[in-house]
């Protein structure tokens, strides 16, 4: 058994109880601190069940609060309350103002650049007076919270334009940079006829270039780009300022400043300055051909009276006294009489007249002659080509169309019948020229059709070549028609002045020049049938060949001048006249199956006056005159006659029947009155009544009921078809 030693003071402790350890320990050693540790643990448990104790409460406190549970609630004070509304109403207020003063029209968030820099100052002043302003009326708690929640929105608001007025302040930069660019661009531009001057401002563009750079941190290869676009908009827009003034000029400025435009510009003037060079070129060319003269019509001598070198132009105007080469060509195109009629032709229509023949294509020109002059008159002459009248199915049609299309623009005319000085019988448009005018035309004096072709052959570009033809012919096209409505407007003037009593001389001399002497010639004509009591007198051969060319050819018809043959036609036939040549160009399809029914009347009804021995044919002298007067006469009245049909029936045509019947009508005073014998019996097919179709009786009793005023009955109606028949039987010698 283990003892403890006892202390004895004075007696030494055997050696068999004897320890060499010297141990020294506290509480700590053993576990006193564990000990400690583990109560302090049990209170941070006993803390910790405490807390979510607590949270558990008042979760189930602010369920019960949200759900309406039986927890009892804790009554709220209704000052309190009151104070939360009214401070809420002010701020709301507070935040619509401050959302229309931010976003609204007009607002600071809403300007940019230097506004939005400047509007700033006035944005936070304006918002300050706001929360002032709506919390006036506020006292106490109220005034409290609404000044809480107004400075919070404030300071948002104001944090908000100062980073938005950082940002505009920037734009307010780069606009106010690229505007200066674009001075120095515009500077260059307007002032591209100094070099000097471009040279400067492309610089300062430069420089001002580099300063935005510096201040917004561009790179290098930035700053290189941005002046390189610089550069080159410049060069491009002066470019096309100059192609305003000469395409041409521009694409020579556009090759020199090659090297200092992009790639892009170039591409794009090259493509826009294409066409405009073609047409530069085209335009040059064509003035250049316009200028000429023509050559043929120099005096074909010098002034020793030998012949000029062809080539070499003598400086003598076309209208001067002398022969011109002009009529020596006229000269060389005589056929039988014409040799005669060449020597009398006055100067400009000797001119005019051979200008006209020269420029005719060489399929007609060479076949083109002149066979004779009106009854020795020196102011018209008779066509021909290759020896035979120009006369419609005498020669081609090309050759007509182009002497009748063509004779406006030299200042001559076809009228519409042969003879412009006595009517011949029933000619439409034949192949008597007159001049229209005592001067040469401006077409007559320009450049030939071959010296023309010949300018354009030397144009080695296709498209340049192309244009120059379109630009010359639609420059002499223009050249016609304004001298055409020169001269349409002084006769309009010439007879405005007779209709209002006035005699030609009246009339100022530039007007009557410009309307020719033949609109003059006419005016005196109608005063002086007027003056002798005639002018309801009118020319009934003429107003037939009218009526007949309107109906075989609107188109021509519509292009004939009436006021050349106002002296010979009576007022109500002008008028219809010119309805028909209003109507001509209109209505191409009605105004054609209208006049070809009048055409195939006409000739039905020259066969049936032929027939009771009113003709023209194998006659001459006064009785030829006689019977083409009687002809015109019947057909104008049979005109007339098919005119009142279709204004009683409402525009409606007359058919074949109702045509026949009229003529029947108008033939019947005529072979009672009378009668003439024929040289040959003709054939007449006249169906029996009982095979007279529905349509035929119709239409007789449609025509009798026109004379009796009433309806008449069948027998009647039979009675009328064999009183036809029987002076058509009359008239036939049967």
């Amino acid at each position: 058994m283990v003892t403890v030693p006892e202390y004895q003071s004075n007696v030494a402790t055997r050696p068999i109880f004897q320890s060499k350890l010297d141990v020294k320990a506290d509480a700590d050693d053993f576990g006193a601190a564990v000990g400690r540790g583990m109560g302090d643990l049990a209170k941070g448990i006993e803390a910790l069940g405490t807390s979510i104790s607590n949270v558990k409460k008042q979760r189930e406190a602010a369920q019960q609060a949200a759900n309406g549970g039986a927890a009892e609630q804790k009554t709220a004070d209704p000052k309190s309350l009151e104070s939360v509304m009214r401070a809420k109403e002010q701020e709301n207020q507070l935040a619509a103002w401050d959302r229309n003063a931010r976003y609204g029209e007009g607002g600071f968030m809403t300007l940019t650049g230097r506004a939005a820099v400047d509007g700033r100052a006035d944005y936070e002043r304006r918002l300050m007076e706001k929360r002032k302003e709506f919390g006036a009326g506020l006292s106490g708690e109220a005034a409290e919270l609404y000044g809480r929640a107004a400075d919070a929105r404030i300071n948002a608001s104001l944090q908000s334009a100062v980073v938005y007025s950082g940002q505009q302040r920037k734009v307010w930069f780069q606009e106010n940079a690229a505007a200066r660019v674009d001075s120095f661009a515009r500077d260059a531009v307007v002032n591209f006829t100094r070099p000097d001057l471009v040279t400067k401002n492309v610089a300062a563009g430069l420089l001002e270039l580099q300063e935005q750079g510096r201040l917004e941190g561009w790179s290098g290869d930035t700053m290189m780009a941005r002046g390189s676009q610089f550069v080159s908009g410049v060069h491009r827009d002066i470019t096309l300022r100059l192609a305003d003034d000469d395409p041409i000029a521009a694409d020579r400025y556009r090759k020199d400043h090659a090297g200092q435009m992009t790639g892009a510009d170039n591409d794009m003037l090259t493509e826009a300055l294409e066409s405009e060079i073609s047409n530069e070129h085209s335009k040059r060319e064509a003035g250049t051909i316009l200028a000429q003269a023509r050559r043929s019509a120099e005096p074909s001598g010098d002034a020793d009276g030998g012949l000029a070198d062809a080539g070499v132009p003598s400086g003598r105007a076309v209208a001067t006294a002398g022969p011109t080469r002009l009529r020596e060509a006229l000269a060389a195109r005589p056929a039988g009489s014409g040799t005669e009629a060449v020597g009398r032709l006055d100067e400009s229509f000797a001119t005019n007249l051979a200008a006209m023949i020269e420029d005719a294509p060489p399929a007609i020109r060479d076949g083109l002659q002149i066979l004779g002059s009106a009854k020795g008159a020196a102011n018209a002459v008779d066509l021909g080509w290759n020896g035979r009248a120009l006369k419609s199915g005498a020669v081609p049609k090309d050759v007509l169309d182009y002497v009748n299309d063509h004779a406006e623009r030299y200042g001559m005319y076809f009228p519409v019948i042969d003879d412009p000085e006595q009517a011949a019988p029933f000619a439409t448009r034949g192949g008597t020229v007159a001049p229209r005018g005592n001067k040469v035309t401006p077409r007559a004096l320009g450049p030939s059709t071959d010296d023309i072709d010949k300018s354009l052959a030397g144009i080695s570009d296709d498209k340049v070549r192309q244009l120059t033809q379109n630009r010359v012919q639609s420059a002499l096209e223009t050249q016609a028609r304004a001298e055409g409505a020169r001269v349409e407007q002084a006769k309009a003037e010439l007879w405005r002045a007779i209709d209002a009593g006035k005699t030609p001389d009246d009339v100022p001399r530039e007007i009557r020049q410009a309307a020719g002497m033949e609109a003059v010639s006419s005016a005196w004509n109608y005063m002086q049938t007027a003056a002798k009591g005639r002018a309801g007198q009118g020319d009934e051969v003429l107003l037939y060949d009218m009526r007949r060319y309107a109906a075989t050819d609107p188109d021509g018809f519509a292009n004939v001048d009436l006021s050349d043959y106002r002296g010979r036609l009576t007022p109500d036939a002008f008028r219809q006249l010119a309805e028909l040549q209003t109507a001509a160009p209109t209505n191409q399809a009605d105004k054609r199956r209208e006049g070809e029914q009048l055409a195939n009347a006409f000739a039905q009804s020259e066969a049936q006056l032929e027939s009771i021995g009113i003709s023209a044919r194998g006659r001459q002298g006064p009785e030829r005159e006689r019977a083409i007067k009687q002809i015109a006469r019947f057909q104008n009245a049979l005109a007339s006659e098919i005119a009142a049909f279709k204004k009683e029936n409402n525009g409606k045509a007359p058919s074949e029947f109702d045509i026949s019947s009229m003529r029947n009508k108008l033939l019947l005073p005529i072979v009672l009155r009378e009668p003439e014998p024929v040289t040959e019996t003709p054939v007449l097919h006249l169906a029996d009544w009982p095979d007279l179709a529905p349509d035929s009786r119709q239409a007789l009793a449609q025509e009798l009921s026109r004379d009796l005023g009433r309806e008449p009955n069948e027998a009647e109606v039979m009675g009328y078809y064999k009183g036809i028949v029987s002076l058509l039987a009359l008239a036939a010698g049967r």
